[in-house]
């Protein structure tokens, strides 16, 4: 069993029942696909249509509101690459690890694959089940789920935060520089994947300005002394 905070309210959730039952009907339907990582391979469900969730009329109210948008149903391009530098890392037994924007959750099933201690998180709900459900069938039971608004950050503290695929839009920059200053435990880093968009920068500076120490890395953790646009680069951010 874990627990659900969406910031009004917590809700036990049992995360062991059968993954065939897990997932409810959506627009356009399921797929599912094996993804090939770093010598591993993870069943991975997704919606297989996922510009059909553009023309709900729950996002398009959502997207008025708060500039919502259904990013969560996509396998984004820098997701694989993060995922193989988790594979690679060195981690202490019992490291607990965040993933924000966790979406299909793939950089959360990496994690896992680790044996890291996993909290799968992200704003729309249906992302969260749609991760848990992806970390069942692979055959991981030993993870939290969590709805998260980067604007609302908790007093839980992760030494790993993961993400990528997050720093597209600037206004979201502050909102998860403020969740990473608040969620990161003393010590810890943040490992965003990120496939060198036009906005990367705007972000790193913003981040030095924070306080933050930032190091650019490829999927193999090795550091970059320079990067290019649309060059995938792994931001690592400590205190």
């Amino acid at each position: 069993m874990c627990r659900i905070v969406d910031g009004q309210m917590a809700r036990t959730i049992d995360t062991n029942k059968p993954a065939g039952q897990a997932l409810p009907p959506i627009p356009g339907g399921w797929t599912t696909e094996d993804v090939p990582v770093s010598g591993k391979t993870f069943r991975l469900t997704s919606p297989a249509d996922p510009d059909a969730f553009l023309d709900e009329s729950e996002v398009l109210a959502a997207h008025k509101r708060d500039g919502f948008m259904p990013y969560w149903p996509y396998l984004w391009p820098a997701a694989q690459s993060l995922a193989e530098a988790v594979i690679r890392g060195k981690w202490p037994a019992g490291t607990r690890a965040l993933e924000i924007g966790c979406g299909i959750g793939l950089v959360g099933l990496a994690a896992l694959s680790r044996g890291l201690c996993v909290t799968l998180s992200d704003y729309e709900p249906l992302a969260v089940e749609l991760a848990a459900y992806n970390a069942l069938q692979n055959g991981f039971d030993r993870f939290e789920r969590l709805i998260l608004d980067w604007r609302s950050p908790l007093p839980q503290r992760f030494s790993l935060i993961l993400a990528c695929d997050v720093i597209y839009e600037t206004r979201n920059h502050v909102p998860i520089l403020d969740l990473i200053e608040t969620m990161l435990a003393v010590g810890g880093s943040c490992w965003i994947g990120d496939p060198g968009r036009s906005h990367t920068d705007e972000f790193i500076q913003l981040a030095q300005r924070g306080g933050f120490v930032v190091r650019l890395c490829d999927s193999a953790s090795n550091r970059y002394l320079s990067v290019q646009i649309g060059q995938y680069r792994q931001i690592v951010l400590t205190r």
